[in-house]
């Protein structure tokens, strides 16, 4: 198969090879100049490509891209994307910069081992030719160009999606792109640590071309689909999938109909006010205004003309459902306004438990059948949390290792105490489990004054002082690659004998690690590279350990070290360019700054001299390295971003508002590698964001029905700044020397979860951290109701027999930390993210999924959320996912009856619904507090006039109060109770009065109640006692036509079915 190169030279004179200077190898800048001549050379295979490659290495002033020429013109060209066209190619070049390593840096084939099993499999099998590039061993960890002949062309796109999750720079799949071919220089006594820089990487099997994975064409839709930027129409809505547009235009040319619905419930909501309902007229109009400016009515399809007849018929539901009271399209805000929904968003098929755990083992059959077999099965399993994955997985590793030698198994969980579980789980199997702990024995815990985990270092206090200034581990406590001199406990240390191999293994016995997931982007040891894992178990999301502790640095210190002979203004052009322009890169390139300025900045003077201690044992308060990494990776990014064109905004570096300084997103590759087979279990693992780690994985989906009642607020958001203007007015509550259990929606609350003990039940709340420590020493708060904040949940069975959960809001993180969560998750994948502005974010209407038999028609709520469905999928991880997480923790799918669970924000998840409820409906008014307190409550203003003469309320106060309450739909009145007690409430109605009777109704709580979830103990009230409670205060014989009945039954079992 025949290909071209397109190599270019400098029309200025300019070369293409870095140059370094002086025993320090100082960095000089180096320009590539404005303009070009271009030369075209055939290449057929890896052979003549190494030719040309070869000969390149010795001419500076040529270089390679990867675009073909749109014109016939030759010289005096720009490189620019007006000029060259992207080409799918039957070569490639992969750039591996900066990847960790803590091994022997002259040994070669031992680095190049390491770095090409980082690619997916279909290269690793491959020959290639490598060059070590122009930093390595000049800067840290492994730099390398990987060239390959690939079996077909292959398209910029397409090798975007192929090397996704892997630790490569995504720049070079770009038309314009520099690939550096010529060997560095080097002046003035500085001296090459790599004078043999490229050669023939033979792996074995003589196999010179890279077979393309047959699934590729589907990976390369799949990436461009989710990378796709969604439209927002002039209103701020964003478009749903339906709807498709002109790009030319924008208007809209399919989707219409959907169109128009979302725009009928946005005109809705700007002509309702709570005092004014616009006419038919009105709304049809407006409709049609807004339809016409967004959709393309030129265009007619099989249906016909869109005309206003359309706009009409959607005006006329609309206000029928306003008419009707289905939605009222008014609230507090536009982000608590419940409007129509379009009913026809797909919801996953529920299943049983039995036979949901059939289809488990299906697919866990196929797995290790696969892994039995030789091949390399790599799984994603999303299975609703309950239902018995872990335990499943364990069985089938049993039986699996049960004939097996010599495999070498990792499992990396959460946290620690769910590493315990795993490894008693794991007891007599065919394998030694071994617990991976860290050195120094993790965060000291100040509530216990201890650390938390077993301190594996025998040189612990002076470790600690490396690692908390940024000093890399091995290399200076454990083994100097320069002087070969080992930590005095090297051979028996604790913490290195977790990764060994005794001699007493033989090389036959299987081996299980356990790891946390922060490990997974932690670089190997030299002990863990020794041994490839045969097989990678990752339980649950890893999202958190993927995107914690961004490395983030002072303006202060950008502006005094980032700079050079040449540019002493560099610094504070990048932090002008980050802070004044968002990040806009045209900032520096209009000033013509370039990869260049970057590469030329010397950072050797920030190094603190750090000298290899065997012995030491003490904290010996060593100089920082934290600075010199983070601004050298600052550099390299700034380098990189600047110089890809198809970025127009940085992507990994970002000014932080709040703390004044530039966040370094940077992505963190995982340590498992693309040729390892991996078993993934997530219960809200999402394809998306699970491919930029764990490619080509093959998704299995598994939802069960749900054992529970739900209930969700729709007209709060449930935000921790709502609960926390409470906290004070609580505490002032309890400060005064009567304390008012109705002062606040806190007080409230505690009185309903107080009434869910007094009936048997077991609740737990689930809330942000502030509000959960307010209530964990509340003195009005029963013991009973536990309490656990967000993030604090996932994997715990803590909570499982827990018989309601109510959840007061959201895991809302602020926008800009969603933003640098997905900078750094995507950030390398060669497809640059969209961005919104966070002040003014779109908004999306999404459905309510609402279970069969709910009495709701289909329903929606505006949401603010992000244009770029990747952003969107990061936040919708940390947000839905962690309620998700919180509903799971009563093991629904398990339950031996029905559960309750109340959802106080307005949040649409991934659970059928039940109830669409206000958020007074379950918090007591005056009224429902009056029945809780004294058993029962008159359901009339005289009625309470007689029964509770007490209050000392005057009439016009009473039919005041009665306005106000729920008192004229009796079963709202015990909403908040539990199922139990409701089911038990009687209602007695009669007619009573002094000089003319009129029909009043009372309601009674059961007397004497005692019970648990599952069953009650109560005494009824009789008629007799309630004509003779009654007479108490409508006199005697002032009752007549009494009648007393249960005031509802029970609910159906089993919700979503």
């Amino acid at each position: 198969m025949k290909d071209t190169l397109i190599i270019i030279s400098s029309s200025d004179g300019c070369q293409f090879t870095k140059t370094f200077s002086g025993p320090n190898l100082n960095s000089l800048p180096f320009n590539p100049g404005k303009y070009f001549s271009i030369h075209e050379s055939p290449v057929c295979d890896l052979e003549t490509l190494i030719g040309i490659l070869k000969s390149l290495e010795q001419e500076p002033n040529k270089t390679i891209i990867r675009g073909t020429p749109k014109s016939k013109e030759t010289s005096h060209i720009q490189r620019s994307k007006d000029n060259f066209s992207p080409t799918s190619r039957s070569w490639c070049m992969i750039d591996i910069d900066s990847l960790a390593w803590n091994g022997d840096m002259q040994d070669h084939q031992a680095m190049l081992v390491f770095a090409i099993s980082q690619l997916p499999p279909e290269f690793q099998k491959t020959d290639c030719w490598f060059q070590f590039s122009s930093s390595m061993a000049i800067k840290e960890g492994i730099r390398l160009h990987l060239w390959y002949w690939l079996e077909r062309p292959c398209s910029d796109d397409e090798m975007k999606a192929w090397l996704s999750g892997c630790p490569v720079d995504m720049r070079l799949f770009n038309p314009i792109q520099i690939h550096l071919t010529a060997n560095p220089c080097f002046i003035e006594d500085a001296v090459d640590p790599y004078p043999n820089r490229s050669g023939l990487f033979e792996t074995g099997k003589r196999i010179p071309t890279v077979s393309i994975p047959s699934d590729l064409d589907k990976r390369t839709a799949f990436n461009q689909a989710k990378a796709k930027q969604r439209f927002r129409n002039k209103s701020g809505l964003l478009d749903s999938a339906e709807i498709i547009r002109n790009s030319d235009t924008n208007l809209a040319i399919d989707g219409r109909e959907q169109l128009m619905f979302l725009l009928s419930n946005e005109v809705m909501k700007e002509l309702v006010t709570a005092n004014y309902s616009p006419s038919e007229d009105e709304v049809t109009k407006a409709l049609w205004g807004r339809f016409s400016e967004e959709a393309d009515l030129n265009i007619v399809n099989e249906r016909g003309p869109w005309t206003m007849a359309d706009a009409k018929s959607k005006a006329v539901a609309r206000l029928q459902e306003l008419e009707n009271g289905t939605y009222d399209f008014v609230s507090r805000s536009d982000r608590t306004t419940l409007v129509a929904g379009s009913g026809g968003v797909s919801r996953p098929n529920l299943i049983g438990l039995s036979e949901a755990q059939d289809e488990l083992n299906t697919i866990l059959d196929g797995f290790f059948e696969d892994l039995e077999n030789g091949s390399n099965p790599r799984a994603a399993i999303r299975l609703t949390m309950g239902t018995g994955k872990t335990k499943q997985t364990i069985d089938y590793l049993r039986t699996y290792l049960a004939d097996q030698y010599s495999q070498n198994i990792e499992v990396y969980v959460p946290r620690h105490d769910l590493a315990d579980e795993w490894e008693e789980s794991l007891k007599d199997i065919k394998a030694k489990v071994i617990h991976i702990y860290p050195r120094t024995g993790g965060s000291w815990d100040y509530k216990t004054n201890c650390y938390p985990h077993p301190i594996m270092c025998q040189r612990a206090d002076y470790v600690r002082d490396l690692e908390e200034k940024g000093h890399g581990i091995y290399g200076n406590a454990c083994l100097s690659r320069a002087s070969e001199e080992q930590c005095c406990f090297f051979s028996d240390c604790a913490y290195l004998n977790q990764f060994r191999q005794t001699g007493n293994d033989l090389g036959v016995e299987n081996t299980i690690r356990i790891y946390t997931h922060a490990s997974l982007f932690l670089s190997r040891n030299e002990f863990e590279r020794q041994a490839t894992p045969d097989l990678v178990i990752i339980d649950e999301a890893f999202l958190s350990s993927a995107v914690s502790n961004m490395p983030s640095i002072s303006l202060g210190d950008i502006t005094q070290h980032i700079r050079y002979d040449g540019n002493t203004q560099l610094g504070f052009d990048l932090v002008e360019c980050l802070i004044k322009h968002e990040g806009n890169l045209s900032h520096l390139r209009d000033k013509e700054i370039g990869a260049f300025d970057f590469n030329a900045v010397s950072l050797g003077n920030l190094i603190p001299a750090t000298a290899f201690r065997a012995n030491t044992t003490q904290n010996c308060n060593i100089r920082s390295v934290k600075q010199y990494r983070t601004l050298s990776k600052l550099v390299e990014i700034a380098a990189r971003e600047v110089e890809d064109q198809d970025n127009d905004t940085f992507g990994q570096l970002v000014y932080n508002t709040s703390k004044g300084e530039i966040v370094i997103c940077e992505y963190k590759p995982i340590r498992v590698p693309n040729s390892v087979s991996v078993l993934y279990l997530d219960a809200t693992a999402d394809p998306l964001i699970t491919e930029a780690y764990l490619p080509a994985l093959q998704y299995h989906q598994i939802d069960v029905r749900q054992l529970a009642v739900v209930s969700q607020v729709y007209d709060r958001t449930g935000s921790n700044s709502f609960w926390k203007s409470r906290i004070g007015l609580e505490q002032q509550n309890l400060s005064e020397q009567n304390y008012d259990p109705q002062h606040n929606e806190i007080a409230s609350f505690i009185t309903i979860l107080n009434e869910w003990v007094k009936a048997g039940e077991s609740p737990l709340l689930v809330a942000h951290l502030d509000l959960c420590n307010q209530l964990r020493n509340h003195p009005k708060l029963d013991k009973g109701v536990a309490i656990a904040h967000f993030r604090s949940l996932r994997g715990t069975n803590q909570y499982e027999h827990r018989s309601v959960i109510f959840i007061t809001g959201r895991h809302q993180p602020p926008g800009d930390e969603i933003e640098r969560q997905a900078r750094a998750i995507f950030g390398n994948s060669g497809n640059p993210l969209s961005y919104d502005n966070l002040a003014t974010l779109p908004t999306d209407q999404i459905d309510y999924w609402l279970s069969n038999r709910s009495p709701h028609s289909p329903s929606s709520m505006t949401l603010p959320t992000f244009s770029d469905p990747r952003i969107e999928a990061v936040q919708k991880q940390i947000r839905e996912a962690e309620t998700v997480q919180a509903i799971a923790r009563l093991r629904l799918v398990r339950a031996e009856y029905q559960k309750r669970v109340f959802l106080l924000s307005n949040l649409p998840v991934e659970m059928p619904v039940d109830h669409l409820i206000e958020f007074n409906d379950l918090m007591p008014d005056k009224l429902e507090m009056e029945l809780i307190r004294m058993g029962d409550l008159p359901l009339t203003a005289m009625g309470l006039e007689k029964m509770r003469s007490g209050l000392g309320m005057s009439m016009e106060a009473i039919k005041s109060l009665f306005r106000r309450s729920k008192a004229h739909e009796p079963k709202r009145l015990v909403y908040m109770c539990p199922g139990l007690i409701q089911t038990a409430t009687q209602i007695a109605s009669f007619k009573a009065g002094d000089k003319r009777k009129t029909n009043h109704q009372h309601l009674f709580l059961p007397k004497n109640y005692s019970g648990a979830p599952t069953a009650s103990v109560f005494t009824p009230w009789t008629i007799p006692e309630v004509q003779a409670y009654l007479e108490t205060g409508w006199g005697s014989e002032a009752i007549t036509d009494l009648t007393l009945e249960y005031l509802y039954g029970p609910e159906p079992e089993v919700s979503g079915k």
